[in-house]
């Protein structure tokens, strides 16, 4: 690992990379906890009852879990796990600091992406609601890839359409998907590791993917903490 901020302020990292992609669940948006609790929901409904560290391990950023537990209609299974996040979007917050940092980057000039295996109709009213749209200059979504991550497809193809190249790019993301997928696009890697999201994931295995940075903090991607003030971080 080139640098650590788990303890304190790295130095300025929008100011090494100029553009900045964003994973949305766990990471821009705090989804971890909906997820947890449609998997129950779903599971229930199929007459499973695993322990939530159970459902973590096999189910948490991988679509191919359920086979895991049995579960016959995969695609019914995706879908109502759609519908139980769709129905709680007015309810789910962002991350703190995630639409003031946005502000500060686009601001100094940095390009911006939102990169997520969710589907737009998850992201886009959400982020529309909440005035965010417009600070991404590109929000790509499931539909607009064939293969989400951690295959690198949907890194290549923001590169591509940003006009940047791999080295000038950094993938913010929480979970070993986005660092696999950095890695494989040639992409640096920050992992964002709040406290909150110790309870959803195992920090020494995601450590094990060697990302270039570690964050607590958003604001850690621009080297200082004590100008930024949190407009809102729940709806």
């Amino acid at each position: 690992m080139k640098e650590s901020g788990t303890e304190k302020l790295v130095s300025d990292l929008a100011g090494r990379y100029p553009c900045l992609f964003f994973d949305w669940d766990g990471c821009f948006a705090d989804t971890l906890p909906f997820w947890l609790d449609g998997y129950r929901e779903a599971l229930g409904r199929r007459g499973l009852h695993p322990e939530d560290e159970v459902i973590l391990r096999e189910l948490l950023n991988d679509w191919a879990g359920p086979a895991r537990f049995g579960v016959a209609d995969a695609a019914r299974f995706v879908e109502e796990m759609a519908d139980y996040l769709e129905s709680h979007s007015s309810v789910t917050p962002f991350n703190p600091y995630a639409v003031e940092v946005l502000q500060a980057l686009k601001a100094r000039g940095n390009r911006t992406a939102l990169l997520t295996a969710s589907r737009r109709r998850l992201v886009r009213p959400l982020l529309e609601a909440r005035g965010a749209a417009g600070l991404f200059d590109l929000v790509l979504t499931v539909e607009d890839v064939r293969r989400h991550k951690p295959d690198p497809e949907v890194l290549f193809k923001a590169l591509e359409l940003l006009g940047a190249s791999a080295g000038q790019a950094l993938l913010v993301g929480d979970s070993d998907k986005d660092l696999q997928a950095g890695q494989a696009a040639g992409v640096a890697t920050a992992l964002y590791l709040p406290a909150h999201n110790l309870r959803f994931y195992d920090e020494t295995k995601l450590r094990r993917w060697h990302p270039d940075h570690v964050i607590r903090d958003f604001r850690e991607l621009l080297g200082r903490s004590a100008t930024l003030q949190p407009e809102r971080s729940s709806p």
